[in-house]
């Protein structure tokens, strides 16, 4: 049997884009993992139209019983397959939901976010077939065909209205928009509740619109711009005006050694970094400095990603590279480097805390943002690791120019200084930007 992914461009589909946003604490990232657990399995029979008549339990489940069924499994020896991701729980519901396979959907996202990390704009996208929708909207259908279809082919009953109104809609909109050459926001909210109600709490869909342009949506191409943004959270360096170490050195101040107990907040629900160690804030926004524009980030890409292909280049390599970047002769359509880009953003935003005891060195929320094209896997978590680095003392910007390849002094790949990666607590997808906004 062949179970191939027909081509977008092979068929006719309505494509629906959803705008989601995860608490990712509980998953083991966005993208859907080669060993899917049981429970998450596709299972047509349950919401077919034979039940229709049956309650729908709202679906409100967290990964709470899976979380403790792995642990049980761990206590007893015997290895756990409970892998769940973002996608597993969409794909789930929508498959309840339409009654169709996963691969008539095409459930696609715009970024792979790994586990822990949450998202406050995910694209991700699905297709219904445009046939199953037509052949109960007036349309003639070929019984051959329709014989020929098994139950994933079949829209459920709870499904299909609400379909059928969408696929009119885009419609009645296609051709108005010959007329007016521009297009509305319609917000499929009665789409966007039937799948809700299927969802687990930890994550939602703020928005559903269809794709209205003339070439395939797919929701990692023709991106013009991600953000991400990073949540910190840290007391501020200080030292004690008259106590000084046997050696004349002047101490910290002793709540500065306190560890990240007393920056615990109740609505923190793991999405914020606190800080084991005091920072310096001027530090922190200077090392943020040089790795805005045209960089090679090769040592702040995840070493798996690295030794791809060997791509890694040398440090000599890297080097003639950045003289041929930065002189007016440089070729960009001859740069194969897969770890050169441009990072559009790397900004830095301080907010004290409120309510603090001025004699205390302050408390300060520290929200990072760094826009560019694409990112390449563990890239934003490495460069916030070292930024912090750099603000404890355990780094010094000469070193972020030096893992850049752009310093004087790159005899040594060996002793290059090691990147630490944040945690991904404090990791946020905050933003899809698409060079065509043909989005209905």
């Amino acid at each position: 049997m062949d179970t191939t992914t027909p081509s977008p461009s092979k068929r006719q589909v309505i494509t629906f884009v959803m705008t989601t946003q995860y608490n990712g604490f509980a998953y083991a990232g966005f993208q859907r993992q080669t060993r899917t657990p049981t429970s998450m399995a596709s299972s047509n029979e349950e919401d077919s139209t034979a039940n229709t008549g049956k309650k729908r339990k709202q679906n409100n489940h967290t990964n709470q019983e899976v979380q403790a069924a792995a642990k049980n499994d761990n206590k007893s020896g015997r290895k756990s397959n409970a892998v769940i991701t973002v996608q597993d729980q969409i794909e789930n519901a929508l498959q309840k939901w339409t009654g169709l396979s996963l691969s008539t959907l095409r459930v696609r996202g715009a970024g792979r976010t790994d586990k822990g990390v949450h998202a406050t704009h995910q694209v991700v996208a699905f297709d219904v077939p445009l046939s199953l929708v037509i052949d109960h909207d007036g349309g003639e259908a070929n019984n051959n065909e329709e014989e020929d279809r098994g139950d994933d082919m079949k829209i459920s009953a709870h499904a299909l209205p609400l379909l059928k109104e969408a696929h009119q809609t885009l419609a009645k909109h296609k051709s108005a928009s010959t007329d007016t050459g521009t297009t509305p926001f319609v917000d499929q909210w009665k789409i966007r509740r039937a799948i809700s109600t299927r969802l687990p709490t930890d994550i939602v869909i703020r928005t559903i619109r269809m794709w209205n342009g003339s070439a395939p949506f797919e929701a990692r191409q023709n991106v013009a711009c991600k953000t991400y943004i990073y949540r910190l959270r840290f007391r501020c360096i200080a030292y004690e005006s008259n106590a000084k170490s046997t050696e004349g050195q002047t101490n910290l101040h002793p709540i500065c050694n306190a560890g990240p107990h007393l920056l615990r907040r109740l609505n923190d629900n793991n999405t914020v970094w606190l800080s084991q160690w005091p920072l310096d804030k001027e530090k922190l926004r200077q090392a943020c400095e040089p790795f805005v524009g045209r960089h090679n980030f090769c040592n702040f890409v995840h070493k798996a990603e690295r030794k791809v292909g060997n791509s890694r280049p040398s440090l000599v390599r890297r080097r003639e590279r950045y003289e041929q970047s930065t002189s007016k002769d440089a070729d960009d359509e001859n740069d194969d480097d897969k770890f050169l880009m441009d990072l559009f953003e790397f900004n830095l935003h301080l907010q004290p805390e409120e309510e603090q005891d001025e004699t205390l060195p302050p408390i300060i929320n520290a929200t990072f943002s760094l826009k560019a094209k694409g990112f390449h896997r563990s890239q934003v978590r490495n460069l916030v690791g070292f930024v912090v680095d750099v603000a404890r003392g355990e780094r010094s910007l000469d070193d972020a120019k030096a893992l850049l390849g752009e310093s004087d002094n790159m005899d040594d790949e060996n002793s290059l200084p090691t990147v630490n990666s944040a945690p991904a607590s404090g990791l946020c997808l905050d933003n899809v930007e698409y060079e065509h906004d043909d989005f209905l």
